[in-house]
């Protein structure tokens, strides 16, 4: 049950990760280089969140899951490395921000390192929140 439980708490900083990788990237509406007006946009009534478009659980081979088990397992080291460092600067913003981009790098270095292409990596990861038996698939090799 604790592994299982660690497990979706990889998935599910694998997830955030996902959205901040991406939103670093250029062009990217939610990117800091982004106009300023996509920053501060009017409150509307949300619609529930809808699946994106992803690829199908099909497309990743068996050793693109490996390699993700294997930058999960890694992501959840890094985590637990960076986890008190950022609460001990909680009162320090500047230096606080300078810990997370640090973890990021790391975070970034260990998909890397596992043989993936970040791209591939945020799919995974991305597809892992909305289809359960895909999800029990990477649980499996963990």
């Amino acid at each position: 049950m604790n592994k299982r439980m660690t497990t979706l708490g990889a998935l599910l900083l694998s997830a955030t990760f996902a959205a901040t990788a991406s939103a670093q990237q250029p062009g990217n509406p939610g990117s800091p280089n982004a106009a300023t007006s996509q920053q501060h946009p009017p409150m509307q009534q949300q619609a529930p969140m809808q699946q994106p478009d992803l690829p199908k659980a099909s497309e990743f081979s068996n050793k693109d899951l490996e390699a993700f088990a294997d930058a999960q397992q890694e992501m959840g080291e890094i985590q637990q490395k960076y986890s008190d460092k950022l609460m001990s600067k909680k009162d320090q913003p500047e230096e606080a921000m300078k810990v997370q981009r640090d973890a990021q790098k790391e975070m970034v270095q260990a998909v890397k390192d596992s043989g993936l292409e970040l791209k591939t990596y945020n799919q995974i990861a991305q597809l892992a929140q909305y289809d359960a038996d895909f999800r029990a698939r990477i649980q499996e090799m963990m």
